[in-house]
């Protein structure tokens, strides 16, 4: 009779912890734009609120060719943001080579503008207090977001972001090989596997950079000086936080480093939080006063 008591007793609990917390979390998939009939689509996360919410709209990293807004958002900085009582918006984006980076950063745009205008409405978003991040080629769109006049954000946090793109010591590969390639009309919800492979071959034939943009950045360097986020930073643009790793293997510390420096000349806030290790879903994973220094950083504004 005990033990069949206990066992009715710990069921209880557990219907009570889940009931607890999807009360405290609302979860709601929403389509933010369409292009060519195809729905792009972002997923709302909401902390239990009696009040106006702020946002943090994440974009998740993949060199611009695969990953999607579910894999891409890691638990730890979802789950702590919520904690805090920051709403977060995981918006997925078209993903090259099928889309050139132009229309990407299109993509990007559009999902804060549709948050600036229907965020109130929809979900009790607080839009003077959106903030944009993004790992890895995330966080270069997210640093984009910036430059939009209209629909500028609150503030930026990056990690592990590249912010410019050189072509020092890359030789375009044979173009040929692009023949062999399959190619759907629009994709913006990447499978990890199969997107991945596409971004690996690219990337061993030196085609990446050219599936990216549309064009040889090589042969045709001044092309590739609109997205030079240096070039195009002005005075007003929003507070920024770059997280970066001092041995991250893809995208140099130096880079990092040097955007920072960058941002103090133009008299931007902004703030350097390096680790030593790890690079954009890694970094998170290992350090969790990483997303520690987010929220301080968000919640100081």
């Amino acid at each position: 009779m005990y033990r069949k008591w206990l066992l009715s007793a710990c069921l209880f609990i557990t219907a009570v912890g889940v009931f607890s917390q999807e009360k405290m979390q609302e979860k709601h998939d929403f389509v933010y734009k369409t292009v060519a009939g195809h729905n792009i689509m972002a997923t709302a996360y909401l902390p239990e609120s009696n009040g106006k919410l702020p946002v943090l709209i994440y974009f998740h990293g993949g060199g611009f060719m695969f990953g999607n807004r579910v894999q891409g958002l890691e638990e730890t900085l979802k789950e702590k943001l919520l904690a805090a009582g920051i709403a977060v918006v995981s918006a997925d984006y078209r993903l090259a080579p099928e889309t050139k980076l132009e229309e990407i950063l299109r993509d990007a745009s559009d999902a804060v503008r549709w948050v600036k205008t229907y965020g109130n409405r929809k979900f009790n978003i607080d839009t003077n207090r959106i903030a944009v991040a993004g790992g890895s080629a995330g966080g270069y769109l997210a640093l984009s977001t910036g430059l939009d006049p209209q629909f500028t954000p609150n503030a930026i946090v990056v990690v592990s972001s590249p912010t410019e793109f050189s072509t020092t010591g890359i030789q375009t590969g044979n173009l040929r090989l692009l023949q062999h390639i399959k190619k759907d009309s629009v994709v913006s919800h990447g499978d990890y596997g199969s997107r991945m492979d596409l971004w690996r071959y690219l990337g061993k034939n030196g085609l990446a950079l050219y599936e990216i943009f549309g064009f040889d950045p090589v042969k045709e360097p001044r092309k590739l000086e609109r997205y030079l986020l240096t070039h195009r930073i002005k005075s007003g643009y929003p507070p920024t936080l770059i997280v970066h790793a001092k041995n991250d293997h893809l995208v140099k510390f130096d880079e990092a480093k040097a955007f920072y420096s960058f941002l103090q000349e133009k008299e931007i806030p902004s703030k350097l939080y390096a680790v030593e290790n790890g690079h954009s879903s890694d970094l998170i994973n290992r350090y969790p006063d990483a997303v520690d220094a987010i929220i301080a950083f968000l919640t100081s504004l």
